[in-house]
């Protein structure tokens, strides 16, 4: 079947292989200049992704059966509006404005059964402000932009820093404890399929950066049985019918909160991480949703998989990224690179990813 990827970047990779794994003719759409699919899918057209009427043209003319992207929500953004074009599977395009827009996405869950909520609301400089609190952009992911505050001067801090990261309206947000998670999901024709629950181990205050996911969760009967019972509502809530989701949670004094809903696989390597987990071929789904070939889930208790980030916050692992470990299948370090201190997720120094029958634990545990 003939299948078109928007984009061509690094998160695009385990598409565009797992397309041609399965025998599908692979239509790139991207800038040449850090194209890596480029070479490996059967055509390449070097245009903008912002050239969605040439795409849809092209589209057409190449008879494509489906359309897809991964881990960036430009990208599922630009790929749900060719494909709601082209009459192909996806979740509409107009609920993706909706979708990324986290104040309104509140208001759309606030019925949703057995779903906590905590005060919030776009700050317009009138509101009384109730400390502690988290600042964030209504729209952005990665953690851009987001800050913790316990005082006025963090609050100025925080909503300067910000608007840096971000030209959309502020939400202020009562700040919970907790567990984080995210919940990876496919939805197809409007049913939803939950598909593995990752833990996300954050460096905390202020800026909540991501250091370490694993699969699966380590979560209790009870709160699995909430996560069940609420990522269909929430989903269906905001419009989204077919496709992969990765939804963020926090889980405080055994409830459960939404922090966000983004319409596409989770970044940070984490679509490739549920098959190490439960032997589900994630990737795959996502293609088959795509093309109309979709099948029930069916998983494996495989073991534990996860993904380790290097910066100055985890300094302690670089003697783990300095020579290959007995779990690790894959990695992503250049010794040569300096250590930052990261303040969102997108300026980490190199990764490495485990697969294991057991939860890996390296910062000052033993792996076990």
């Amino acid at each position: 079947m003939k299948l078109a990827i928007i984009g061509a970047s690094t998160g695009q990779l385990s598409l565009t292989l797992k397309a041609k794994e399965l025998g599908h003719t692979v239509i790139s759409f991207a800038w040449g200049e850090g194209a890596v699919c480029k070479d490996i899918t059967d055509k390449f057209y070097p245009i903008s992704i912002f050239e969605t009427e040439k795409i849809i043209e092209i589209c057409k003319q190449e008879g494509v059966e489906g359309v897809v992207s991964n881990a960036s929500d430009l990208t599922a953004e630009i790929s749900a509006y060719v494909a709601t074009q082209l009459g192909l599977i996806s979740t509409d395009y107009h609920a993706f404005a909706t979708i990324k827009d986290k104040a309104a996405v509140r208001k759309l869950t606030q019925d949703v059964t057995g779903l906590a909520h905590v005060k919030n609301f776009k700050y317009t400089g009138e509101e009384e402000i109730t400390y502690p609190c988290v600042i964030k952009p209504t729209t952005g992911c990665g953690k851009k932009g987001v800050s913790f505050v316990n005082n006025e001067k963090e609050f100025q801090e925080a909503i300067a820093y910000a608007k840096e990261n971000s030209n959309c309206a502020i939400m202020v947000e009562q700040f919970i404890g907790g567990q984080e998670i995210s919940v990876e999901t496919l939805s197809y024709k409007g049913k939803h399929h939950i598909i593995q629950i990752t833990d996300k181990e954050n460096d905390g205050i202020p800026h909540f950066v991501e250091l370490s996911h694993h699969m699966p969760a380590n979560i209790s009967d009870s709160i699995k049985g909430k996560i069940q019972q609420v990522i269909p509502q929430i989903l269906s809530n905001v419009g989204i019918t077919n496709g992969a989701s990765h939804t963020e949670m926090k889980i405080f004094n055994d409830e459960v909160y939404l922090i966000e809903v983004n319409p596409r696989g989770g970044g940070d390597q984490i679509t490739d991480l549920v098959q190490h987990s439960n032997g589900y071929d994630y990737v795959k789904g996502m293609i088959d949703v795509a093309l109309g070939t979709f099948e029930e889930p069916v998983f494996r208790d495989k073991g534990y998989a996860g993904i380790f980030f290097l910066c100055e916050q985890r300094r302690n692992r670089l003697k783990y990224f300095q020579e290959k470990q007995p779990w690790e299948i894959a990695r992503n370090y250049d010794p040569s690179a300096p250590i930052v201190h990261s303040v969102s997720n997108y300026d980490r120094g190199g990764w490495i990813i485990y697969s294991s029958e057991k939860k890996i634990m390296i910062d000052g545990q033993d792996e076990r």
